[in-house]
């Protein structure tokens, strides 16, 4: 069975609005039974000890029902002391002049009394108050510590407000789009007068406004340190209950409890995405690795067994040559994709490391152009390069292999005949190197997408590859500090370009000629 809830109350006072009449009915009976007592003990005891036994009484309910019971308690007592005590008796009239000062100080040590308890009661009431404002605060830190999802968040700000201040809740967060939403199921039916519109603006003011008040209802904004994480919505059966400075700043407080927690699931589900991501990655890449290492042997094979007919042969009709011929290319062309595979692994998991040196880009761009003479066969390469073109300082291998994998896609989507430029120049602090083709250019919004893994422009399958070409020339490039594009031409065709640091060459000094 669960706990009531126990509203924070701050009626501790006077004690009239928990008691009600019943203090003041307690007085009266406190007199009389104060005069009761002392009838049978005044012929034994002084006059004084009656007083005593009178400020006994006030101070009893005092302490009991608070400061407007024992008022009234100590002006009864003085008459009742009066009445039936002071002579003469039966009459408030007073025969020596004496009792009235005794009857002046029993009236103000009762007044004092009644304050004083009355105000202890008080820091009592409001210590015991702020006791279980923390320890609520506690449980529910507690709570939110362990959550893990919105959700479980939700369930401890219900339970919290339910137990705290016998209000409904809906907690309102920011989602990946970054628009409100609710985790889990909450009943917004059961809440009247809730209005979206408010939470909206609550929520994309950032928090400037504050805790707005619609109705009964209040908007609070979920304000963490990084950003609004949401909205909470509090439904007290009570509109009152939050008029009260503490009751506002325990509202505010759960409320920062709230948003941290949220902010702090939110980066763990970040992080996690993230670590699965990585994982995922690496255990690909390490697959890749394994496949196209075991099949390089193979490849290997068959293509040098290939071009050993092709040479060796003599008397071979048109169509084994043809034959031949197709099983050569096929196994060169898979090779060069497990060469793909390859260094794509290679870069990714770290195991290459630059090695920089001074380099002429003519010779770079004449290797690659030799390497893929037989890809180029069909096309027309045209270089262009200035005569002042300085040195580069890069890695000669991997800048080849961005140039050959330019080349190779400039020959797989351009038509046979038709022309492939590659141009050089120098831009400020970098040196730009270009290859651009007459084909039928990159497909509009898709030009950085296809920088990508495994993406292609073209998926058609009369063209091969796996969409790893243009990912490893990026990631060579950057790794150079550099940066590559595409852009289409205005006459046709694509145009690939990227750039490396110019740097500073060293100088060019000649060698001494020999003494005879």
């Amino acid at each position: 069975m669960e706990n009531p809830p126990h509203l924070y109350a701050t009626d501790a006072g006077d004690g009239r609005k928990p008691h009600g009449w019943q203090g003041y009915a307690w007085a009266l009976a406190a007199a009389s039974i104060a005069t009761l007592l002392a009838t049978p003990l005044a012929s034994h005891l002084d006059l004084a000890n009656i007083v005593m036994l009178y400020t006994f009484a006030v101070v009893v309910i005092a302490f009991r029902f608070g400061k407007g019971a024992a008022v009234a308690a100590a002006v009864l007592n003085v008459a009742a002391f009066d009445f039936f005590f002071v002579p003469p008796q039966f009459s408030f009239a007073v025969a020596d002049a004496q009792y009235l000062l005794t009857l002046t100080v029993m009236l103000a040590i009762g007044l004092v009394i009644a304050h004083l308890a009355a105000r202890l009661k008080q820091e009592a009431t409001a210590a015991t108050l702020r006791e279980q404002r923390a320890h609520d605060l506690y449980e529910m830190a507690r709570l939110l510590s362990a959550a893990l999802a919105d959700e479980q968040i939700n369930g401890a700000a219900e339970q919290f407000f339910a137990r705290s201040f016998g209000a409904k809740v809906v907690l309102m967060v920011r989602d990946h789009a970054g628009n409100l939403s609710i985790p889990g199921i909450a009943d917004l039916l059961t809440i009247d007068g809730l209005d979206m519109a408010v939470a909206g603006r609550v929520f994309e003011d950032d928090g400037a406004t504050g805790t707005v008040v619609a109705g009964s209802l209040r908007y609070v904004p979920l304000k963490a340190p990084m950003r609004t994480r949401g909205v909470l919505l509090v439904a007290p059966a009570d509109a009152s209950v939050f008029e009260d400075p503490d009751q506002q700043r325990q509202l505010e407080t759960v409320a920062v409890l709230i948003a941290i927690a949220l902010e702090r699931v939110h980066f763990v589900t970040v992080a996690r995405e993230a670590t699965v991501q990585m994982e995922g990655e690496r255990l690909r890449s390490d697959l890749l690795a394994l496949l196209s290492h075991d099949l390089r042997t193979p490849l290997t094979a068959i293509l040098g067994s290939a071009e050993s007919l092709q040479l060796g042969a003599t008397h071979l009709t048109r169509d084994q040559s043809a034959l031949i011929d197709g099983i050569r290319d096929q196994a060169r062309c898979t090779s060069d994709l497990v060469e793909n595979i390859l260094a794509m692994a290679r870069l990714e998991s770290g195991a290459v490391r630059l090695s920089r040196e001074w380099q002429s880009l003519e010779e770079i761009i004449g290797s690659a152009i030799q390497a893929r003479a037989s890809a180029l066969a069909a096309h027309r390469v045209e270089v262009s390069l200035p005569v002042d073109l300085p040195l580069v300082e890069c890695d000669a291998t991997l800048i080849e292999r961005v140039l050959v994998n330019l080349l190779e896609n400039a020959a797989k989507y351009t038509p046979p005949g038709s022309a492939i430029y590659i141009r050089a120049c120098v831009e400020g602090n970098e040196v730009r190197v270009s290859v651009a083709d007459r084909g039928a250019g990159v497909p509009r919004g898709r030009e950085s997408a296809i920088f990508g893994k495994f993406v292609r422009a073209n998926k058609s399958a009369e063209v091969p590859g796996l969409g790893l070409g243009l990912a490893i020339c990026r990631t060579i490039v950057e790794a150079h500090s550099g940066r590559i594009w595409v852009e289409n031409l205005p006459s046709g065709g694509a145009n690939f370009a990227f750039t490396l640091p110019r740097g500073n060459p060293p100088p060019f000094e000649l060698e001494p000629p020999e003494q005879p």
